[in-house]
């Protein structure tokens, strides 16, 4: 099965890994541009995931957005069977996710119908939820919303940050998702909807959520900061 990773931030980094360490063809990888960095904005950092692929020698594609249709081009050519996604940083469109033979599936850091969304590591914490975990999923054109392929649960620590359970989901999720191909490449890995009743979300965090309302209890300042 010829698979196209699409991946940018650390996050996505063991599910990579993991991927070549158990021998799955990985075709080409899809991250974003290098980005400029620093306060002269005059250093381009390039993305973890991309400084995996060159040290691996993969076939590597940084579109600025993944409807250009030079990269859609190349993407075509590699004729791939499915892609995965992790972390990558775009909204693929439908079209896109369709285009491998078995379509596209995504590794997301919560259980999901819980926490879709941009933010679920950081949701949880704040949340004070006792577990979470990943899901790995079929992608589909609504947001975090595809049928349930397999989910890997974990207890949160009361005091455990969002880095340190980024951290922890990470390595969760690259298991889960060879557990996936695993069991899909045998046919045994059912579909399941999700409940759409208990969707709820964790939206993009920004700067004004970061502010702390010092009204609330002190557990609650101590799990948003």
């Amino acid at each position: 099965m010829r698979l196209v990773f699409w991946g940018t931030s650390s996050f996505a980094v063991p599910a990579l890994r993991a991927l070549l360490g158990e021998g799955f063809d990985v075709a080409g990888v899809v991250t974003q541009p290098d980005r400029a960095v620093g306060r002269s904005r005059s250093t381009l950092v390039a993305s973890p995931v991309k400084a995996v692929a060159v040290e691996e020698e993969l076939p590597l594609f940084q579109p600025e957005t993944p409807r250009d249709e030079a990269f859609l081009a190349h993407f075509r050519a590699l004729e791939p069977d499915l892609s995965i996604v992790v972390s990558y940083g775009h909204i693929l469109s439908e079209s896109l996710i369709a285009l491998p033979t078995y379509g596209t599936i995504n590794v997301h850091a919560s259980l999901l119908p819980a926490l879709r969304g941009a933010a679920p590591i950081q949701g949880a914490v704040r949340a004070g939820l006792a577990e979470t975990g990943v899901t790995v999923m079929r992608m589909v054109k609504a947001l975090d919303a595809g049928p349930i392929l397999l989910q890997a649960r974990t207890p949160v620590a009361r005091d455990e940050t969002a880095g340190e359970l980024e951290a922890r989901l990470s390595e969760l999720g690259a298991l889960a998702l060879v557990e996936a191909l695993t069991l899909m490449s045998l046919d045994r890995l059912p579909e399941t909807p999700q409940d759409e009743s208990l969707a709820t979300y964790a939206p993009k965090i920004q700067r004004e959520m970061a502010r702390i309302d010092w009204s609330r209890d002190a557990e609650e300042i101590g799990r948003h900061v």
